[in-house]
């Protein structure tokens, strides 16, 4: 199967949270997560998609739980919050695939397609590759504080904020200057076309997804 080009997956982020939240009824919601469940087994990633879906359906019965409890205060701060993170959960799962399955190098070829100012470019691709770094950084980190036999715990926050947070938030703004400079070197800021190894064309798949869940959004303006 060849690769769902990741214009495509970004165009689904768009469109989705207008379907979720202007569709009238939860048909809109679930047909969203319909789509990106496939779409995630599309990537052959079952385990992943396993766990969304207990995810899904875990948070469906908290919140109805919470309406059948029927108390002002878990209503107000528990189910609301639910609930968005219910609704979103299928942006969630494509944000999961951009940033899980694509390289960088893909994501830059695929932008200048579309001819995108290189600084719109920049950042979009330092973010979408920022948090997949991040969170090998977290758990080294974490590894390293066990090589030292040293134990964090949320009753000694002083602890937590000099061995987790402080070196955390130290790695951020040199993960984010590192990938920066990456997508420099590579040639993003050049006046010149650049060539790319990668094929990122729009196939037949890409344009029978657009267009499915181009109809799919119409439909909620009738």
């Amino acid at each position: 199967m060849s690769k769902i080009n990741p214009l495509t997956l970004i165009t689904l982020n768009i469109f989705f949270p207008v379907i979720i939240f202007l569709g009238k009824g939860n048909i809109f919601q679930v047909g969203c997560f319909i789509i990106a469940t496939v779409l995630v087994l599309m990537f052959r990633k079952i385990k992943t998609c396993i766990y969304f879906i207990l995810i899904y359906s875990v948070l469906f019965l908290v919140m109805k739980i919470i309406d059948a409890i029927k108390i002002e205060f878990f209503t107000i701060f528990f189910g609301t919050s639910l609930y968005i993170v219910f609704r979103m959960l299928p942006v969630v799962m494509i944000s999961w695939l951009l940033v899980s399955v694509y390289t960088s190098n893909e994501l830059l070829s695929s932008l200048e397609k579309i001819h995108l100012p290189k600084k719109i470019m920049l950042s979009i691709t330092v973010v979408i590759r920022f948090f997949p770094t991040y969170r090998s950084e977290i758990r080294m980190i974490k590894e390293s504080l066990k090589m030292r036999n040293i134990r964090l715990s949320f009753f000694q926050p002083l602890q937590y904020l000099e061995f987790l947070l402080v070196p955390v938030l130290i790695r951020a703004t040199m993960i984010a200057e590192e990938m920066t400079a990456n997508a420099i070197t590579k040639g993003i800021e050049s006046p010149v076309k650049r060539s790319s190894y990668y094929k990122t064309n729009m196939s037949l798949l890409d344009y029978i997804i657009l267009f499915s869940v181009t109809i799919f959004f119409l439909s909620i303006l009738i």
